[in-house]
């Protein structure tokens, strides 16, 4: 894929948040594979459905389930695990409406619906993403809420959406602008069309790597991947020198690019390798 016209968009880092976030919207506006997954519908359509989960609870949330006219694989995604965490919340909730050609989309954008509601990144019983041990029950209820629809639906494809306060490798203990997978994932391909598509030349600090993630964890993608075998992402962007706007602009690239690396999109955009 070519190289797109943000690199003439002029400015300098200390145009900061601002110029960033003006290159990314222009970004926005032509990607392919976000206007894919927002075209309408072939003739025959897409079917679409809500449930609740832990319904008469405190955490009652919906989940979304969007039907594809044709056969495929299924596709989780998640926001809101940390409520405080805007960008996987707002992308998750427009996934709703997105159109897949192919596969099944099943989609919760408000995980942890009273940290969401509160504006926090925990919930009631802390760390959401702490609760998923792997062969063991998830430790919370609202944990096995959640872990009951994951294995009901038995994703093929997991995406869990959040948003760090640093980068990865710059700022010690953060990890925006890092896509995490599993050993089967499309982590490399996905990074490198993220940095060809959307990070301007000026911003180098956040272009995307890729981690593969095999150290055990209690974390939802992690847990997904060892029981189920789903191929699972992790997608992390960064609070430093974005504004919300482009924090979602990334969050919703790196979204439709793997329904797309996962055939639930059909584009005539490749994904940059």
């Amino acid at each position: 894929m070519k190289r797109r016209t943000v690199l003439g968009a002029g400015g300098a880092l200390a145009a900061g948040m601002v110029t960033v976030a003006a290159a990314a919207g222009q970004t926005l506006r032509d990607d392919a594979f976000v206007s894919a997954a927002r075209a309408p519908p072939a003739a025959d359509g897409v079917e679409r459905e809500t449930e609740g989960l832990l319904s008469g609870t405190e955490h009652e949330t919906p989940l979304h389930v969007v039907d594809a006219p044709e056969d495929g694989p299924t596709v989780m995604v998640f926001g809101g695990i940390h409520g405080d965490e805007y960008n996987g919340i707002d992308v998750a909730h427009e996934i709703t409406d997105w159109n897949p050609d192919a596969g099944t989309l099943v989609v919760v954008p408000e995980a942890n619906r009273v940290a969401v509601e509160n504006e926090r990144r925990e919930g009631t019983d802390g760390d959401l993403n702490r609760m998923f041990p792997l062969d063991r029950e998830p430790i919370t209820d609202l944990a096995r809420g959640i872990w009951d629809a994951v294995e009901r639906y038995d994703p093929d494809v997991v995406l869990d959406l959040h948003r760090s306060l640093g980068i990865f490798g710059l700022h010690d203990r953060y990890v925006g602008q890092a896509v995490f997978h599993t050993p089967d994932a499309h982590g490399d391909e996905l990074a490198t069309s993220l940095n060809e598509d959307l990070v301007p030349w000026y911003m180098p600090a956040h272009r995307f790597v890729a981690m593969e993630s095999t150290q055990p964890s209690p974390l939802l993608f992690k847990k997904a991947a060892h029981e189920l075998g789903s191929t699972a992402y992790l997608f992390e962007t960064t609070r430093f020198m974005l504004d919300r706007s482009t924090k979602n602009a990334f969050t919703r690239a790196a979204a439709a690019r793997v329904l797309a690396l996962h055939g639930l999109l059909e584009t005539e955009a490749e994904v940059a390798r």
